[in-house]
C-alpha cells in the first residue's frame, strides 16, 4: 500500500502542469479520489490508477482515504483480489480541485461503477452539508426520513442525491420502502456543523445474512 502510494505520488509531481514545489498549494493542483467497495456478495478487490495498483485486497464494505491525482482522464479498474479478472473499467475526466467517491455497487454479476462528486466547500456556519447515495441494488425505491421527517422520496437504486443544507446535530435516519412506513435501515448519526457527509444505503436484502442493509456514513472532501 506504502509503496502504491509513493508511486502515484511520484507520477503526480511528474504530471501535474504546474509541477511539485516552488511554493505551490498541492491540494488546489490536484484532484482527490477515494474507492468504496459496496458490491455485497463481491469478494475483496484490488483497484488500479492508469496501472498501477493503489489499492490491494479491498473487504466489503471498505472506504479507502483519499488519494491525490493529477486533474484528467484516468483509467480506474477494479479487479478481483489477486487476480487478472476486471470487474469494473472505466475512465473518469477529474477536475483540478475535485474530490470525488467511486463506488462499486450492485451484486458482483451485475457490478458497476457510481462516481459521486464530492463537496469541497463547507456549509454555513452551524450547517452540514448531507446526501444520499442508494447503493443497495435489491432493496428497491425508497423514502429516506430525518428526524420522522421525509427528505428524500422515491429514490431509486443508483441515485446520487444533490447535498441538502441541514443544522448540525443528531438525527435518527430511517431508509423506508418508498410509500410505506416499513423500515429497511435505521441509523442514529451525528453530523458536526462545517462538514460535508454523504449518507450511503449499503448492503442487500439477499445478503442479510452475511451482509444486510445498512447505513454508511462518509466525510466528504
Amino acid at each position: 500500500m506504502i509503496r502504491a502510494l509513493s508511486i502515484i505520488l511520484a507520477l503526480l509531481c511528474v504530471s501535474l502542469i504546474a509541477g511539485c514545489g516552488g511554493g505551490d498549494n498541492v491540494t488546489e493542483q490536484t484532484a482527490q479520489l477515494r474507492v468504496l467497495h459496496a458490491s455485497p456478495d463481491a469478494p475483496n478487490v484490488d483497484v488500479y490508477v492508469d496501472s498501477v495498483k493503489v489499492l490491494s485486497n479491498v473487504p466489503y464494505p471498505t472506504v479507502s482515504s483519499y488519494l491525490s491525482l493529477a486533474p484528467g482522464t484516468h483509467q480506474i479498474k477494479v479487479n478481483a483480489a489477486g487476480t487478472t479478472t476486471t470487474v469494473i473499467n472505466v475512465s473518469p475526466s477529474l477536475a483540478v480541485a475535485g474530490a470525488y467517491t467511486a463506488i462499486a455497487a450492485n451484486f458482483v454479476a451485475d457490478i458497476e461503477p457510481l462516481l459521486a462528486t464530492d463537496a469541497t466547500s463547507a456549509p454555513p456556519n452551524g450547517y452540514v452539508g448531507l446526501r444520499v447515495i442508494h447503493a443497495s441494488p435489491d432493496a428497491g425505491p425508497v423514502d429516506i426520513l430525518a428526524n420522522g421527517q421525509v427528505v428524500l422520496s422515491n429514490v431509486p437504486f443508483g441515485t446520487i442525491s444533490s447535498y441538502l443544507t441541514i443544522p448540525a446535530g443528531t438525527y435518527a435516519i430511517k431508509v423506508n420502502v418508498a410509500g410505506t412506513t416499513t423500515t429497511a435501515i435505521a441509523a442514529t448519526v451525528n453530523l458536526t456543523a462545517g462538514s460535508n457527509y454523504s449518507a450511503v444505503a449499503i448492503g442487500a436484502v439477499r445478503t442479510a445474512a452475511t451482509n444486510p442493509l445498512a447505513l454508511k456514513l462518509l466525510t466528504d472532501g
